[in-house]
C-alpha cells in the first residue's frame, strides 16, 4: 500500500496534540515496512516551521512571529535549541527513510495539476500540491489531520 503522509501525522505525534495514538500508529506502519510512505520536501518544510515556531514560542514565552524571527537570528541559545530539535528529526526521517519512506520531488505538472485541484475543492496550494502529488504516486490513501482534504474525491483520506 502507498500512502502520502501529511506534515500534520508528523506533528500531531512530535507536540503530542490530540490523535498522537493514531499518527503513531501510521508512522508505525512505515517504519515496519507495512506501507510505503511517501513525502515531499515541502511537507517536511511544514514540519520544520512548525517545529521551530513550537520550540521558540516555548523558550520565549510567545506567540509572535516577528520576536520569534528577531531570536532565531539574533539569539544563539534559542537558535541552537531549535536546530537541535530539527536535527533530531532530521535523524527521525533519515531512520525512516531506511525502512518505508520516500521523498517524492514536486514536478511542474504536479503543481499545474494543483490548480484544477484548487479550482475544485478549494484546497489552498500546498494542499493542492499534496494531492497532486499523492494522485501521481498512485498512493491508496492520504494521511492527514487536516480536515480540508476531506473535500477531495479522487483520492481516501485517513484516518
Amino acid at each position: 500500500m502507498r500512502l502520502f503522509i501529511d506534515s500534520s501525522v508528523f506533528l500531531k505525534l512530535l507536540l503530542d496534540e490530540p490523535g498522537a495514538d493514531k499518527a503513531e500508529e501510521i508512522l508505525e506502519m512505515v517504519e515496519e515496512s507495512k506501507v510505503l510512505g511517501y513525502i515531499t520536501p515541502m511537507v517536511l518544510e511544514e514540519i520544520f516551521f512548525k517545529l521551530i515556531f513550537a520550540k521558540a514560542s516555548e523558550l520565549l514565552d510567545t506567540k509572535d512571529v516577528w520576536r520569534i524571527r528577531e531570536a532565531l537570528r539574533l539569539d544563539d541559545g534559542v537558535r541552537s535549541k531549535c536546530v537541535e530539535l530539527l536535527r533530531s528529526f532530521r535523524n527521525y526521517i533519515e531512520y525512516l527513510l531506511m525502512r518505508g519512506l520516500r521523498v517524492e520531488y514536486v514536478t511542474y505538472d504536479d503543481w499545474l495539476r494543483a490548480l484544477n485541484i484548487i479550482e475544485k475543492y478549494g484546497l489552498l496550494p500546498a494542499d493542492a500540491i499534496h494531492v497532486a502529488v499523492a494522485l501521481r504516486v498512485r498512493a491508496s490513501a492520504i494521511a492527514t489531520f487536516d480536515e480540508d482534504f476531506k473535500a477531495v474525491k479522487e483520492i481516501k483520506i485517513v484516518p
